[in-house]
């Protein structure tokens, strides 16, 4: 059979989702929350539509992650006074705390991943994931 990198990436990823229940349900969240919020983390009051974005899915998945996190009490809503149309999403003070604690568990989780890489293996797999992910972006706003 050959080499397929589509394979050993969903493989992976499927690998890697089983592996982060773990991580991240201890800390309230699910693995398909996670990343709306550590993306709300990285950039707190985003709207509903830029976090789509962020976090590269439809919207009505980004309307249920937040819906849900909203009940978790992790997320609040606020009209933007700039555009009344527009609800700003922020992380609340809870969210911030839990945030603390899971970006440790995050960071100690992809060490333990890679500790067998030197510096330099962990380089070139990262750019080389990054450059297929910039050209599926790529794809995606210049049909």
């Amino acid at each position: 059979m050959k080499k397929s990198i589509g394979r050993i990436i969903t493989l992976l990823s499927r690998s890697i989702y089983f592996d982060l229940k773990d991580v991240v349900e201890p800390f309230g969240l699910t693995v398909g929350e996670e990343p709306y919020f550590i993306a709300l983390a990285h950039e707190d009051g985003l709207t509903q539509d830029e976090l789509t974005n962020r976090v590269n899915v439809d919207k009505s998945a980004t309307a249920r992650v937040v819906k849900s996190l909203e009940l978790k009490g992790l997320v609040s809503r606020e009209i933007d006074p700039m555009d009344k149309r527009n609800k700003k999403l922020s992380l609340t003070e809870k969210a911030k705390l839990v945030y603390i604690s899971l970006s440790e568990a995050l960071d100690k989780y992809n060490q333990q991943l890679t500790k067998e890489w030197t510096d330099e293996q962990y380089n070139f797999v990262y750019e080389s994931l990054e450059s297929l992910q910039l050209k599926f972006e790529n794809k995606k706003n210049n049909p």
